[in-house]
């Protein structure tokens, strides 16, 4: 069992290092947290013309052979060393909806949004959750009604739409028969730039962390949608969403490494260089365990996140190995979030040093994409209890 990247995955890695380290300096991800704006377009086209839209997308538009989810846990570890929001931005649209389009959506679909994602010029947006649905998310009561002409007349309210005006596509889960058991009644549809359509009520919710990445509540009133929008069958959607949901909490892990080896490559140099007591920060025993309680929990969560990656290239798919990869990512995120900054003391508790950012943002990741309590209950089903 060889636990060395390939040549080619180093390359990634050392490609995505370089971009994060001349792009995106702390100064400028502090300037878009403080200001709540999203990064501007032209930071993904360049990740498009570096070729990192591609991982999870069909050759005809990735110009790969095959898929790589190996080579998107590498970008992304990288990538979520400067920011975990930031990481959302390109990951909804390379790794979650991309591939959901791919999968499923007919030819007219695929060639109107994918080119647009490989290129990193297009955002996209789920309409998912709802008020009343969160983690038991099939319950959605959002109703699209078939008219006699084909087409679909949509009314209900998501939650939680991230860059929902921003957008150029959302990918819309809706309820086409109400009289089905509830994951056999839902349908995906395709909806272009919602945030221009008339029929569509955006407004924006304030949260805790993710500040650059805007959340939304989404109103549709009437929204006609034609026969075309559909996405694959109807009725099947959630077959087809539970492959994207998949690809989402193996790229979590992914984002919750990066992102706690990032804080851990921050605190180690000022524990090094801050004196107290006499001696070095990093002299202290109890200091230097925290450290060492850190850095084991990034390599157990970096393992089951590669594994799950292996899998899902071997075999195409990864359910349970994407929970344990979301639970261990997230987890550790959190846990370095808190400790990297309490050992920074009164510095880590200033905005310049970047770890109140990483402290608001971790939390999202134990709550988004699936709970740890749900996780945990896939990983229980596949142990069979």
């Amino acid at each position: 069992m060889d636990f060395e990247l390939s040549e080619e995955h180093q390359a990634i890695r050392e490609t995505a290092r370089r971009f994060v380290e001349k792009e995106l300096p702390r100064s400028l991800i502090l300037a878009w947290v403080r200001e709540k704006v999203e990064p501007p377009r032209q930071l993904f086209r360049k990740l498009g013309e570096l070729g990192m839209y591609g991982f999870l997308l069909p050759a005809k538009y990735s110009g790969l052979e095959r898929a790589d989810p190996i080579g998107m846990i590498a970008f992304v570890e990288q990538l979520a060393r400067c920011s975990a929001a930031l990481t959302t931005a390109y990951g909804r649209a390379a790794v979650i909806l991309g591939p959901l389009v791919a999968s499923a959506a007919n030819k007219e679909q695929k060639d109107k949004v994918l080119p647009k994602v490989i290129a990193g010029e297009t955002f996209m947006a789920l309409g998912l959750t709802e008020a009343g649905s969160g983690s038991d998310a099939a319950s959605l009561r959002t109703r699209a009604l078939k008219q006699a002409d084909g087409s679909y007349v949509i009314n209900g309210e998501k939650m939680f739409c991230t860059q929902a005006q921003s957008a150029g596509f959302m990918i819309l889960a809706a309820r086409t028969d109400p009289e089905a058991i509830k994951q056999e009644g839902i349908s995906l549809f395709l909806v272009e730039d919602p945030g221009a359509n008339p029929a569509i009520e955006i407004n924006r919710i304030e949260t805790m962390g993710m500040a650059m990445v805007p959340t939304f509540a989404v109103n549709f009133r009437d929204l006609k949608l034609p026969a075309s929008a559909l996405i694959g069958k109807e009725n099947q959607g959630w077959k087809y969403m539970l492959h994207g949901l998949d690809n989402e909490r193996l790229y979590h892990g992914a984002i919750g490494v990066g992102a706690s080896q990032g804080i851990i490559d921050e605190v180690i140099p000022y524990l090094k260089q801050r004196v107290q007591f006499g001696k070095p920060l990093s002299k202290l025993q109890s200091v230097r365990h925290k450290i060492v309680d850190m850095q084991m929990r990034v390599e157990a969560a970096r393992l089951l996140t590669y594994r799950g990656a292996a899998v899902l290239a071997k075999t195409g798919s990864c359910h349970n190995e994407a929970s344990y990869a979301k639970v261990a990512g997230a987890e550790c995120y959190m846990h370095c979030a808190y400790t990297g900054l309490h050992l920074m003391g009164g510095l880590g508790y200033c905005v310049d040093s970047g770890l109140p950012m990483h402290f608001q943002d971790a939390k999202l990741f134990e709550i988004g994409g699936g709970a740890m309590e749900v996780q945990r209950d896939i990983i229980a089903r596949g142990l069979g209890l």
